[in-house]
C-alpha cells in the first residue's frame, strides 16, 4: 500500500474531526455549567428581592415607632411646660408628623427601587441561562472536510 499526499491529508482531516468532536463535548459541558451558574445567580437575586422587601417593612415599622415616640415626647414636653396643645405646639406636632411621613415614604420608595433592581437582575440571569440552554441543543460543529475515497486512483 502506497502512502501519498492524499493519505496524509485524509489522516490530518480525521485527526481534525476527532479534535472538533472533543471540542463539541467540552463546549456542551461549558454551556451546561454556564446555564447552572446563571440559574443559581437568578435564585440569589430573587432571594435578595425578598430580603429587601422584608428589610423595607422593618425599616418602615421602625420609622413609625420613631415618629410615635417623637410625637409622644413633644406632647409630653408641651404639657410639662404648662402649655396647651394649641398654636405653636400643634405646629410642632404637625411638622413632626409630616417629617415622619416623608421619611417613611422615602424608605418605602427606596425599597421598591431596590426590589425592582433585583427582579430585573433575576430576569436577566434567567434569560442568560435560557440562552446557554439553547446552546446545549445546537448541532455539533465537527464536520468531515473530505468525502472518503472509493478505490484507488
Amino acid at each position: 500500500m502506497a502512502f501519498g499526499n492524499a493519505t496524509f491529508s485524509d489522516i490530518g482531516t480525521a485527526v481534525s474531526d476527532i479534535f472538533a468532536a472533543q471540542g463539541d463535548v467540552l463546549k456542551a459541558k461549558g454551556a451546561e455549567f454556564e446555564q447552572k451558574s446563571y440559574l443559581e445567580a437568578a435564585d440569589l437575586a430573587k432571594q435578595n428581592e425578598q430580603f429587601t422587601e422584608m428589610s423595607t417593612a422593618i425599616k418602615e415599622s421602625q420609622a413609625d415607632r420613631n415618629l410615635y415616640q417623637a410625637l409622644g415626647q413633644t406632647k409630653a414636653d408641651v404639657a410639662g411646660a404648662g402649655f396647651a396643645q394649641s398654636g405653636s405646639a400643634l405646629d410642632i406636632l404637625r411638622e413632626s408628623a409630616s417629617e415622619g411621613a416623608m421619611t417613611k415614604a422615602v424608605l418605602g420608595e427606596q425599597g421598591l427601587i431596590t426590589e425592582a433592581g433585583y427582579k430585573e437582575q433575576a430576569q436577566s440571569y434567567t434569560d442568560m441561562a435560557s440562552a446557554a440552554g439553547r446552546g446545549l441543543k445546537a448541532p455539533p460543529t465537527a464536520t468531515c472536510h473530505r468525502q472518503p475515497r472509493r478505490g484507488r486512483r
